[in-house]
């Protein structure tokens, strides 16, 4: 028999299969929730996972997802794999317990997610006994992909970039305002479309106009959320995403700056989640 486990967040979902055969990798696309019904969570296992996995192999599926925060939320994602694997027990998890997990295993910390959105917890080695909301990508997120690509879509239109970065933003990226404003009201993921914005700073990372809009966001996201844990500065902090593996040295930097302690970086955290849950 297999185990099934999904990493799931906004922008596409990592499967690993892992049976007697040894382990198998799927993508598909995100499955949040708050996107999602049931039926089209339905749509997406049956078209992009089932011609890959065998149900009846399946014993458990361990499920980590980006708005997986209420027993609501859960149980759409829950009665979606049901339907289409009726033999496995199902576990559905917020993907900060994966991170938490992914990051930590059994010991104690601050776990950070730095990719489309951001979001950490104070772990104590089994589950998360704090949490400071991240306030998705309109109020928050915080050194995210998204708030990045919120900040030079903002900095563009009050002609605030550099001339010397102008013409690959605005060739490598449509700046017309009738399209980003239509990306922001009639695009269903707002998030996603704006985190692809920032990825045009780890394009140009030692600029000094991109790496002093990194900073201020790193910086926020640590001093802001970070540090407000309890005893924060007794832990150490680890982090999982795209964001958080291509600038950790400056968020290195900037933690023991302020008298924390960076541990591990993981850009993905399946491989670890597969290692957590074969223990």
């Amino acid at each position: 028999m297999s185990i099934l486990i999904a990493d799931s967040g906004a922008t596409k979902t990592e499967w690993c299969l892992k049976g007697e055969d040894g382990i198998t990798k799927i993508a598909t696309e995100g499955l949040n929730p708050y996107y999602h019904t049931t039926g089209s969570i339905q749509s997406v296992v049956m078209n992009s996972l089932k011609p890959k996995v065998s149900s009846d192999e399946v014993e458990h599926i361990y499920f980590y997802g980006a708005g997986c925060d209420s027993e609501e939320k859960k149980g759409i994602v829950h009665d979606a794999l049901k339907n289409r694997f009726k033999k496995a027990s199902i576990h559905v998890y917020h993907d900060l317990l994966g991170a938490a997990r992914a990051c930590f295993f059994h010991d104690a910390g601050i776990a950070c997610i730095l990719g489309t959105g951001s979001n950490s917890c104070l772990y104590d080695g089994e589950k998360i006994v704090k949490h400071i909301p991240s306030l998705a990508f309109i109020l928050g997120d915080e050194g995210s992909a998204g708030y990045f690509g919120k900040k030079l879509i903002n900095s563009y239109f009050r002609y605030e970039i550099p001339d010397d970065l102008i013409d690959d933003l605005e060739e490598k990226y449509d700046m017309s305002l009738d399209y980003i404003t239509k990306g922001l009201y009639d695009n269903p993921q707002k998030s996603r479309f704006i985190a692809s914005y920032g990825a045009f700073l780890g394009e140009h990372p030692d600029h000094p106009f991109i790496k002093n809009m990194l900073h201020e966001g790193f910086e926020n996201f640590i001093t802001r959320i970070v540090m407000k844990y309890p005893d924060a500065q007794k832990y150490e902090v680890r982090f999982i995403g795209s964001v958080a593996s291509a600038h950790q040295e400056m968020i290195k930097e900037i933690l023991r700056e302020n008298g924390m302690t960076p541990g591990l970086f993981v850009r993905k955290p399946m491989d670890r989640l597969v290692e957590f849950h074969s223990e």
